[in-house]
C-alpha cells in the first residue's frame, strides 16, 4: 500500500487510499470489495459517511493508513467486515461486535422491531412495567434494543457462553441510563432464567441456533462466526422445538412468543405452536418477504396448571376425564387406549358402532391418525384450531372400539385442551351430555349426570353454540357432511 507523505515524500488522498485498498479487496476476491473498502477507509480516518465524495482530496495520517491496511488484510483473508469494523449499526444502536457472537443482521432488526411494536400497543394500554425476556442474546442486540425504544420495560437477557455475555455487557455499558433495566444472565435457555420469572413475562424472544448442520454456509460465516450460535442441533430445528414447548407457562396469559427461524421452518413451527396451545400465531416476513419469524400468544383464559396436570394423569392411567370445550363439556379418553374409549361409549350409554370424534392438537397428531391429501390440508390449514371435523381414512384399519375404517378429528380452539391432548395423545371428545337429557354448559354438572366414574373434572363452562361443520375428504373432493359455523363459501371446496 502507498504510504503518506511522511515516509515517502508522496501525497495520500482520500480517494488515491481508497482505491489502494479496493485493489487489494479485489484481487483478494472480496464480494463486496466496493462497500467494504468505502467502510474500512472510513473507518480508518474517522471521516464522515456523508461527507466521504465530499473530501475526496483531503489529505490523510500515517496512522489512518496503518489502520486501513491492518483491516485490508482482515477483510482479505475473509474476515466478516463487520467484525473488522468492529462494531456494527443495529436498529438505533451502533454495537460492539466481534467473533464471541453472531454479527447483527437485517433480519434479526425486523424480529426485534416485532416485539417492540407489541410492547409499545402494551404500553398503551396498561402503563405497568413489562417483563421480557431475550434467549440466546449474544452481543444483546435485541434485548438493548427493546430497552433502548421501550422504556418500561425489564429486559432479561441471557446466553450459556460466557463470551457472548461479555460482550452484551461492553454493549451495555455503552447504554446510558436504559441499561439499569437490562439484566444479564448465564445459562442454557430457561435454566438461565430467575425462578420468580416463571409465568409472569410479558414478551419472550430469541434468535436462537436453527441453521441444519448440513445446509453450506457462506465461508464468511461458517469459518468466522460462532458455530454454537448458528447451528441448531441435529435437525436445525432442535432449539426452536425446545423454546417453543418450554415457553408457554413462563408468559404470563396475555403474554407473547417470538422466535427467529429459517424460511424453511416457519410453518412447522407454525403448527407446533397451534398444538402447544397458543392463540394468534401468525409467520412473519423479513424485508425480503421471506418467512423470518413465528409470533404467538398465551390465551388469556387457561385453566390453572393444576387442573391440567390431574387431567393429565387420569388420562394417562386409562381414566376418563369431563372438560368444558369449545360448546359443551366434552368426555375425554385416550384414544389409543381402547378400554378406556370403551369405558366413555358405556359412561354414554353409547352402541360401540357408533363412531366418537377425536380431538388432536394439530395437524402433526392429525397426520398420524388419518389420510390427509392435498384439499384437507388446505381445509385444516384455514380453520384449524376450530369448528371443523375432517372425516378421513384411519391409517391403521379398522378403528377398535367402533370396527370403522374412518375417523373425524378436530382440533378444538380453547388453547389449554390442545395443551393437554399434545401431551396425552388423541382423545375421544364426544359431549358429556346425555342423549334426552337437559344440556349441562358446566363440566361439573354434566360429569354428575354420567353413568360411570369420572376420574377428574376439569371445573368451567362451555359456551354452547352450533355444533362444528362435518367435511368428508375420503373422495376425490370434499363433501359437506354437517352444515355449523363454517358454511360452503368460507370452506371453498373448489380451492
Amino acid at each position: 500500500m502507498a504510504k503518506p507523505e511522511i515516509e515517502s515524500g508522496e501525497v495520500l488522498t482520500l480517494s488515491q487510499l481508497r482505491n489502494e485498498v479496493l485493489d487489494k479487496l479485489l484481487q483478494a476476491g472480496i464480494s463486496d470489495a466496493e462497500i467494504s473498502a468505502r467502510r474500512i477507509v472510513e473507518e480508518a480516518t474517522g471521516i464522515e459517511p456523508h461527507l466521504f465524495n465530499l473530501e475526496q482530496e483531503q489529505l490523510v495520517t500515517k496512522g489512518a493508513v496503518v489502520r486501513a491496511d491492518a483491516m485490508t488484510t482482515r477483510r482479505a483473508r475473509g474476515e466478516p467486515l463487520q467484525y473488522v469494523l468492529g462494531h456494527w449499526p443495529f436498529r438505533y444502536l451502533d454495537l460492539a461486535v466481534d467473533s464471541r457472537a453472531l454479527i447483527p443482521r437485517p433480519e434479526t432488526e425486523v424480529v426485534a422491531g416485532f416485539v417492540i411494536d407489541l410492547l409499545h400497543s402494551q404500553s398503551r394500554n396498561n402503563g405497568r412495567k413489562l417483563i421480557v425476556a431475550d434467549m440466546g442474546t449474544g452481543s444483546g442486540a435485541i434485548a438493548l434494543s427493546i430497552a433502548h425504544e421501550v422504556p418500561n420495560a425489564e429486559i432479561h437477557a441471557s446466553d450459556v457462553s460466557r463470551e457472548a455475555l461479555a460482550l452484551a455487557r461492553s454493549n451495555l455499558a455503552g447504554l446510558g441510563r436504559p441499561a439499569t433495566r437490562v439484566l444479564l444472565h448465564e445459562g442454557d435457555w430457561f435454566d438461565a432464567l430467575p425462578d420468580e420469572l416463571f409465568g409472569t413475562l410479558d414478551a419472550l424472544v430469541s434468535n436462537p441456533p436453527y441453521v441444519s448442520p448440513h445446509y453450506e454456509l457462506p465461508s464468511e460465516v461458517a469459518n468466522w462466526e460462532p458455530p454454537n450460535a448458528l447451528i441448531g442441533g441435529s435437525t436445525g430445528f432442535v432449539n426452536l422445538e425446545h423454546i417453543a414447548r418450554g415457553s408457554r407457562q413462563w408468559l404470563s396469559p396475555g403474554g407473547w412468543l417470538a422466535l427467529e427461524c429459517g424460511s424453511d421452518q416457519a410453518v412447522r413451527l407454525h403448527h407446533l405452536l397451534i398444538a402447544r396451545g397458543y392463540t394468534e400465531v401468525s409467520i412473519k416476513n423479513d424485508l425480503a418477504g421471506n418467512a423470518r419469524a413465528v409470533m404467538a400468544c398465551r390465551p388469556v383464559d387457561d385453566v390453572e396448571e393444576r387442573h391440567l396436570s390431574a387431567a393429565s394423569v387420569a388420562l394417562r392411567n386409562g381414566n376418563l376425564v369431563v372438560a368444558p370445550t369449545d360448546t359443551l363439556p366434552g368426555l375425554l379418553a385416550r384414544y389409543v387406549d381402547a378400554e378406556a374409549v370403551k369405558a366413555s361409549y358405556s359412561a354414554k350409554k353409547r352402541p360401540h358402532s357408533e363412531p366418537m370424534p377425536v380431538l388432536v392438537s394439530g395437524i402433526h397428531q392429525a397426520d398420524e391418525l388419518i389420510e390427509l391429501d392435498a384439499n384437507s390440508r388446505q381445509l385444516i390449514e384455514r380453520h384449524w384450531p376450530g369448528a371443523l371435523t375432517i372425516v378421513a381414512r384411519r391409517r391403521d384399519g379398522a378403528d377398535p372400539v367402533h370396527g370403522g375404517t374412518t375417523l373425524g378429528v378436530r382440533c378444538p380452539e380453547p388453547g389449554w385442551l390442545r395443551l393437554l391432548i399434545d401431551d396425552v395423545g388423541p382423545v375421544t371428545g364426544s359431549s358429556a351430555n346425555l342423549h334426552g337429557i337437559e344440556t349441562l354448559h358446566s363440566a361439573q354438572d354434566a360429569a354428575a349426570e354420567l353413568s360411570a366414574n369420572i376420574d377428574y373434572v376439569i371445573p368451567g363452562r362451555s359456551p354452547g353454540g352450533t355444533a362444528s361443520t362435518v367435511v368428508d375428504v375420503t373422495g376425490d373432493t370434499p363433501r359437506l357432511l354437517r352444515s355449523g359455523p363454517i358454511g360452503e363459501i368460507e370452506l371453498n371446496f373448489d380451492v
